[in-house]
């Protein structure tokens, strides 16, 4: 969160020393007049503009070893406080700090953001709709091809849309769109020797997966979703037709036409030079990204798609189809609120008290799959309910999912990590060195499943609120 909306510091002309809270003497060197406060607040100008409140600037003070002591020997102030007070006025036309109330700024209606949240949730969510509605044309691929694909291309395409963003707020979007074309280049080059000695099949399956996570990241990361959406929907259409005898090389065609469309922007001129070399301090948090969504994708295919025919559509995938579009709406609706609660609060108790209001309601939000799947599998464990832990799970598995996002979202993509990836290796552990288990119990499997999403998930909503309640959590 930045001090725009609560600190207002419209000027930056040096106050006269009258108008300072507590006159004083001033302090000379030689024959010149020396304000230590006024030399302090030039030093601390920056971070004056970037503060919250006063008290941030004290706490900078105190950080750098100036007590209470130290402002009233060197400074003249009785406190660090009073010293943090005079510091900021400063750095204002007045000698008291202006605590104002920002004019909101006007953006795009509640129709406008909604429709915009749902083609983003559209676009997200077409490679794994595509390969849902193409099983059938998946089947008999390897399982490199295929699985392992799904975790390279929704893995890579997280830490290459993370650099993407890095180069979008460093130089432009024609810079993103370029970076994340050279990324998915490399990656599926590198891919292509992983898979070198497979069929043209394989190859093909694995192009297609890699296109399609490149595109949802360049036309999520450059803001075209508008545009790219016109090119998404042919695909959509030529998956459903596949099942009506539709030939699978107009679905290639249409990827292809797709491909085009999204990294258009990669042709345009007029990239901007980079201020630093933002690449090499990024990596690692790129990787850490690339870490949470490899374990999205494998928490997905553990969950919903081990097992499941090639002629059918999983049901297990129809909540997480469905509830992407309502997460993403959930979190655009929390972060407008928080801004408007920064535009329009000027104290800082104030935002706080708004900010729990705003997290509790968030987090009852996040909450309703999480207990919604709970009360499914309560229901199957009690025999109220015959056949469903399966569809329990696939809820529990869309709740994870959602906090995951919370949490990557503000800066806890290790957390996010550990949310995706314990259950995943459980269950998969599990399944892979005690078969004995799920052959003995056949609904083991389904079990062991759900209780361990259940144990993803609470303790996950737990950690979420208390990020969604830190003020910290909103700092860009």
């Amino acid at each position: 969160m930045s001090g725009d909306s609560l600190v207002i510091v419209p000027a930056q002309r040096r106050a006269r020393p009258s108008e300072l809270d507590r006159p004083e003497s001033l302090r000379y060197v030689g024959r010149v007049a020396t304000d230590p406060v006024a030399a302090l607040a030039d030093r601390m100008r920056d971070d004056c503009l970037d503060a919250v409140d006063i008290d941030e600037i004290a706490a900078i003070l105190e950080a750098n070893g100036i007590n209470d002591r130290v402002a009233d020997r060197e400074y003249g102030a009785p406190s660090v406080f009073v010293l943090a007070g005079r510091v900021v006025a400063r750095t204002v036309d007045v000698a008291d700090t202006q605590l104002l109330r920002a004019v909101p700024a006007e953006g795009p209606g509640p129709a406008r953001v909604v429709a915009d949240t749902l083609l983003r949730a559209l676009i997200y969510l077409t490679p794994l709709a595509i390969g849902v509605g193409a099983a059938a044309e998946v089947d008999g691929v390897s399982r490199l091809a295929a699985t392992g694909t799904l975790l390279v291309g929704w893995g890579g395409g997280q830490a290459l849309s993370y650099l993407g963003y890095r180069a979008l707020s460093e130089r432009g979007p024609v810079a993103a769109a370029r970076v994340l074309g050279t990324g998915f280049l490399t990656l599926a080059a590198l891919w292509a020797l992983a898979l070198a000695g497979a069929g043209g099949r394989d190859y093909a399956v694995a192009a297609v997966q890699l296109a399609l996570f490149a595109v949802a990241g360049v036309t999520l990361v450059t803001n075209r979703e508008r545009v790219v959406i016109l090119a998404v929907v042919p695909c959509w259409l030529a998956t459903a037709g596949l099942r009506y005898g539709l030939p699978v090389t107009v679905l290639l065609g249409c990827v292809a036409v797709l491909v085009g469309v999204a990294f258009r922007p990669v042709l345009r001129t007029g990239v901007k030079k980079a201020r630093r070399r933002w690449w090499r301090s990024d990596v690692r948090y790129a990787a850490l990204y690339g870490l949470v969504g490899t374990g999205q994708a494998a928490l997905l295919h553990t969950i919903a798609l081990v097992g499941v025919a090639p002629h059918r559509v999983p049901v297990e995938a129809l909540p997480l189809l469905l509830g992407v579009p309502l997460i993403e709406l959930t979190l655009v609706w929390h972060r407008h609120r928080i801004a408007a609660a920064r535009a329009g609060l000027a104290d800082r108790f104030a935002f706080d008290r708004r900010l729990a209001r705003i997290s509790a309601d968030t987090v009852a939000v996040l909450g309703v799959p999480v207990l919604a799947g709970a009360a499914i599998a309560g229901a199957v464990w009690f025999g109220l309910l015959r056949g469903g832990q399966s569809f329990a799970a696939a809820v529990l598995l869309t709740g994870v999912y959602a906090l995951c996002l919370v949490l990557a979202a503000h800066g806890r993509a290790g957390t996010a990590a550990i949310v995706v990836w314990w259950p995943t290796l459980l269950v998969a552990g599990v399944g892979h060195w005690a078969p004995a288990l799920v052959h003995v119990a056949p609904a083991f499997a389904e079990t062991l499943a759900v209780a361990t999403l259940l144990g993803a998930g609470l303790p996950g909503l737990a950690v979420a609120a208390l990020v969604l309640r830190d003020p910290e959590s909103y700092r860009a």
